[in-house]
């Protein structure tokens, strides 16, 4: 049983009338109820559907006012992007709160379980969504006819009974006017989504946004009521610098200026490579794939850093992604990082007024956004005149992480046509105007990251694999600094360079 006083009335009206009815998940049980015991049946359904909804909701809040509130949102636009779309532009629903759960989970944590879908599966939150959605729209109903539905959702109620056991050693405590959730010596900030009732100090969960989103609803977490708001005074301010930020292009959102800097520092004997790269994203060969590999610190982050900053010196537009920790691991993510990026360095036409519209509210389904861009490229790419090449050059780095932290999302999803159902249709080509330089870890003897496509893939023998730096090489960017034989011996030996 949770401490925290929200969850523990609904938790223990829950045990009560599973205990009263001796409810399992056995159909035969669960059969002579619903012909002995409907009235009663049908409370504890509700009873389990009240403590679960809780436990999302307030779960979700949690997971979304931390990532809010931890004064790092960079590289957030797609969570930032899933934010708005499941609290402001939507009603917000029990899957609008799973999807938030999803999207603000730190991977790793004792919260991220009940979110991952296993292998030709559903999540947890996900079964529970769905039955949650038929019960409560009649599409399952206290029926023998639905009595294997029925012992499913014990099941599931089952399972997210355990989810008690996260809020354990908890509270909700209002601190100078506004709610925390404490545990284990961490304060979390609730507000706005979760605040004080007008007549009581009971907490107060926000619902959804009503009447064209000029009124809030906000449901007392002890008794269910009902409480309704101006979200001009709580909920707009909160929501504005999320739309500022996407409306204000990829330099609030996506800033990899530090890291740029930073491995241009480290960048040393490795002109050779860096003017092969640029000499290729110059060019017009058909071939507009440039895949580099190589195991790991090799120094294709420095590679491709100093190579982005020398392709903005010379005037050749980039859209540039570094994959690593965070959001940006996510294939969605970088999509939405680059449309962002052009947007805000004007190399979108917006004449279309429904390209307009869509790159002034971003769509939310992933197969969207892959149709976005690919119109964006094919169809209204604004060339600048101060390109010196007439091509548009595309980074991604360390491929293989996204792959790593994201496996269901592929780059080959990229480069195909949807239809309605979100299947695949055929092959999309992408403009010879567009180069793409991706880079991946690959060792001997291992897969790496395997790209999608092969018929217009560049080979180049000094990227593939790119090797480490060689001695002489080190001599030259060592020269400067009369160092002994020994420190060069030593740097090498320190870095792992290849010879």
């Amino acid at each position: 049983m949770s401490n925290l006083s929200p969850i523990n009335r609904y938790h223990k009206r829950y045990l009560e009338l599973k205990s009263n009815l001796s409810i399992s998940s056995n159909s035969e049980i669960v059969l002579d109820l619903i012909q002995q015991k409907p009235t009663e049946l049908n409370n504890f359904f509700m009873s389990g559907l009240g403590l679960s909804t809780l436990l999302l909701r307030l779960g979700a809040v949690i997971q979304l006012s931390a990532k809010l509130n931890d004064g790092n949102q960079e590289n957030d636009a797609l969570f930032m992007k899933q934010v708005l779309d499941n609290l402001r532009e939507t009603l917000p629903s029990d899957t609008n709160w799973k999807n938030l759960w999803s999207a603000a989970v730190v991977n790793g944590s004792v919260w991220e379980a009940v979110s991952i879908t296993p292998k030709g599966g559903q999540s947890l939150l996900d079964r529970f969504v769905t039955f949650r959605n038929k019960f409560v729209h009649q599409f399952i109903q206290i029926k023998e006819e639905d009595v294997i539905n029925l012992t499913k959702a014990i099941q599931i109620f089952e399972e997210m009974e355990l989810l008690v056991s996260l809020f354990e050693d908890s509270e909700i405590k209002s601190i100078k006017g506004k709610f925390y959730f404490i545990q284990n010596n961490s304060q979390i900030e609730l507000y706005p989504f979760v605040q004080k009732g007008e007549k009581d100090d009971l907490p107060y969960l926000f619902q959804g946004l009503y009447e064209n989103k000029k009124q809030a609803k906000l449901i007392n977490t002890h008794f269910g009521n009902e409480e309704p708001q101006d979200s001009e005074i709580n909920l707009e301010p909160s929501f504005k610098p999320l739309r500022d930020s996407l409306q204000g292009g990829a330099g609030q959102v996506f800033d990899f200026s530090e890291r740029i800097n930073y491995y241009r520092a480290c960048f040393v004997g490795r002109e050779i490579e860096q003017k092969t790269i640029i000499d290729w994203c110059k060019s017009e060969t058909e071939s507009n794939i440039l895949p580099i590999f190589s195991p790991a610190g090799m120094g294709k982050g420095a590679l491709i850093a100093n190579t982005i900053a020398t392709l903005q010196e010379v005037k050749i537009p980039v859209l540039y992604q570094f994959c690593g920790s965070g959001m940006q691991n996510s294939l969605h993510a970088t999509l939405y990082h680059f449309i962002l990026q052009g947007k805000r360095n004007q190399w979108w036409s917006e004449e279309d007024e429904t390209i307009k519209r869509k790159l002034y509210r971003l769509p939310s389904k992933y197969i969207d956004v892959i149709h976005l861009f690919q119109d964006l490229l094919t169809n209204h790419f604004k060339n600048p005149r101060s390109n010196t090449s007439n091509n548009l050059i595309i980074v991604i780095d360390a491929l293989d992480e996204a792959a790593v932290a994201y496996p269901s999302l592929y780059l080959s999803d990229w480069f195909k046509t949807y239809n309605d159902k979100d299947e695949p249709e055929e092959d999309w080509q992408s403009p010879n105007f567009v180069k793409w330089v991706l880079t991946y870890r690959k060792t001997d003897g291992e897969k790496g990251y395997s790209l999608p496509f092969y018929n217009k893939t560049q080979e180049i023998s000094i990227l593939q694999p790119l090797l480490g730096l060689s001695e002489s090489a080190l001599d030259v960017a060592l020269q400067p600094f009369n160092v002994s034989e020994d420190f060069k011996t030593e740097v090498l030996n320190k870095g792992k360079i290849l010879i």
